[in-house]
């Protein structure tokens, strides 16, 4: 599987659990690299980065900046050998690729 297939794997999954990357930033995929699972073993993965969208924007009636939530970057974990989403990392935990959530 080339990268762009990981990217598109991982894009058509963030849209099913309803999370969203900005599209000025961009997503991109990262080499392999080896890194510590959710359990302590050590796997080899593709690294997906993006950043969320902001949200909550809201300006006043000059046009000024009154109000802004800002998006977070974040990181998808893709299994090197079977190329399974594993997950994604937050700010506040992890985010399954059913959706879920482990907390922090």
């Amino acid at each position: 599987m080339t990268k762009d297939q990981i990217l598109e794997k991982v894009k058509k999954n963030m849209k099913s659990i309803d999370l969203e990357y900005d599209l000025d930033i961009g997503i991109k995929c990262w080499d392999k690299e080896v890194e510590e699972d959710l359990d302590g073993s050590m796997r080899e993965t593709y690294v997906v980065r993006f950043k969320t969208l902001d949200t909550n924007v809201k300006y006043n009636d000059k046009g000024e900046l009154i109000s802004l939530i800002e998006g977070f970057y974040c990181s998808c974990y893709v299994d090197a050998k079977t190329f399974e989403i594993l997950y994604y990392t937050t700010p506040h935990g992890y985010r399954l690729p059913d959706g879920s959530y482990i907390r922090l």
